[in-house]
């Protein structure tokens, strides 16, 4: 390969992280020294206390570390999109900054890589893990297992290793909504998986909010399977067929039992089934409408506002970004 290409590449989304991400680059510095030629690329996306001049600096004084902002916060997953198109290793490794993806796994992804795998993921233990997390963790994941079209084991997260072959793969989707822990299983590539154990955030508090933990929940369910379309047929048929139990009911508690049912109770149970299960299915239709909508606008996933060359991008950047950058 040549010279300017890196053996490694580290992306890091970054979002109010500005106490983290300068001990995350001398940590990933002290660990890759041994393993070869690398880069580590920060994604800021949309920091408000001062991130970006923080890693402005660190991209002056080290031409290892490079960089891409953001005009606004544009997601977890839009950052991590937009630091594989600007990565240039041979390998990538997709990891967090605030130190819960500890970075003494990465010699071990690399090791399997080398071996042969070209996507190496992690897989969380639950030792030290607060219980609500653990719990809500597994619900998750036997739900998207359950309905899903790839398996993802509990505890996975966006901390892998990726092969060229794999990024490249991976870039070339230009879908809206990507759930990338499942993207990279469902590419069907060689794959390896270490264990971890969490580890403790250096400074500050995760950015992901109850809200943000659900919406990213859906995105996994809905943009990766059609699958609850088909149950809300069965739910709604499930619905239906109650409400005519119901109405049967009745019939034959009049004709044959010589008793009167009480006709509101009767219509307002009827009312409640049948009305609930044609919200839900309104409500999942509505996510996948809205999803195409999205589709079809072609609207890019995220702005760079800049990179660590300047507001400029060069014209085989802008190729490789294709619609999903907007050229400053």
């Amino acid at each position: 390969m040549p010279s300017s290409v890196p053996d490694l590449s580290f992306v890091l989304p970054a979002h109010d992280e500005a106490r983290n991400v300068a001990a995350m680059a001398a940590r990933l510095t002290e660990i890759a020294g041994p393993l070869g030629s690398f880069e580590i690329v920060f994604v800021d996306d949309g920091s408000t206390d001062g991130t970006l001049p923080e890693i402005r600096a660190l991209a002056a004084g080290d031409a290892q570390v490079r960089y891409v902002a953001f005009s606004r916060n544009f997601g977890h997953q839009a950052a991590l999109r937009a630091g594989l198109r600007h990565a240039r290793g041979a390998a990538v490794v997709v990891m967090d900054c605030d130190f819960e993806h500890p970075p003494e796994i990465v010699p071990a992804l690399v090791e399997l890589w080398r071996a042969g795998a070209k996507v190496v993921v992690t897989r969380r233990e639950d030792n030290g893990v607060p219980a609500g997390k653990r719990i809500t963790s597994r619900l998750f994941y036997r739900l998207l297992d359950a309905i899903g079209d790839v398996r993802i084991e509990p505890g996975s997260a966006d901390f892998y290793l990726l092969d060229r072959s794999a990024v490249d793969a991976v870039n070339a989707f230009e879908d809206q909504d990507l759930f990338l822990r499942g993207l990279v299983r469902w590419l069907g590539m060689p794959m390896a998986s270490v264990p971890y154990t969490q580890g403790k955030r250096r400074e500050g508090q995760s950015k992901y909010s109850i809200r943000r933990m659900v919406d990213f929940a859906i995105t996994g369910i809905i943009g990766h399977s059609v699958r609850p379309l088909r149950y809300a047929i069965y739910l709604a048929l499930l619905a239906a067929a109650i409400g005519g139990l119901l109405v049967v009911y009745s019939i034959v508690s009049f004709l044959w039992i010589n008793h009167t049912v009480a006709g509101w109770t009767s219509l307002m149970s009827a009312i409640a089934i049948l009305g609930a299960a044609q919200l839900l299915v309104l409500g999942i239709i509505g996510e996948y409408v809205g999803r195409i909508l999205r589709e079809t606008r072609g609207w890019p996933v995220y702005l760079v506002a800049e990179t660590e060359a300047g507001y400029g991008r060069s014209a085989e950047d802008a190729a490789a970004d294709r619609r999903l950058h907007s050229v400053r």
